[in-house]
C-alpha cells in the first residue's frame, strides 16, 4: 500500500500515513514487482519529520534572532548541527555559516593588505 496523499510506502494495516499523517483508505490494491509507487504531488514536501516548509513567521523570527551578536553564533551551530531541527532551518544555518567563514578569511586577506599598504605609504615604519 501507498499514500494517496505524498506516495509513501505504508505497512500492512497502517490506519494513518506515517509521512503525511493523512488518513489510509482500507483499499487494496496489488502491485506488481515492476509497478513504481506514486509520485509525491507537485508542491508537497517529501512527509519527513522537520521538512516542512517553515512560515514566513518563523522566518522573520530566525532573522531577528541574529541580530543579536553571541546569540546568533550559537544558534547557527545548534541550528546547523541539532539532530531534529527543521531541515530548511538546517540549511539555512549552514549556509550562514559559509558565508561567515567566507567573510572572515576574506576580511583577514583585505585589512593584511591594507595595513601593509599604509605602513608602505608612511616610510615603512610598522
Amino acid at each position: 500500500m501507498f499514500c494517496e496523499q505524498c506516495g509513501a510506502k505504508l505497512p500492512e494495516g497502517a490506519k494513518f500515513c506515517a509521512g503525511c499523517g493523512a488518513k489510509t483508505e482500507r483499499v487494496q490494491v496489488a502491485y506488481t514487482a515492476s509497478a513504481e509507487p506514486a509520485p509525491p504531488r507537485p508542491g508537497a514536501y517529501s512527509g519527513q519529520p522537520g521538512s516542512e516548509p517553515l512560515r514566513v513567521g518563523q522566518y522573520i523570527g530566525m532573522l531577528l534572532l541574529m541580530i543579536v551578536p553571541i546569540l546568533s553564533v550559537v544558534l547557527l551551530f545548534v541550528w546547523s548541527f541539532g539532530g531534529s531541527v527543521n531541515l530548511n532551518k538546517k540549511n539555512f544555518a549552514r549556509a550562514m555559516l559559509i558565508v561567515s567563514a567566507i567573510g572572515i578569511v576574506l576580511s583577514i586577506i583585505f585589512s593584511t593588505a591594507l595595513i601593509g599598504i599604509v605602513g608602505e605609504l608612511f616610510g615603512g615604519y610598522y
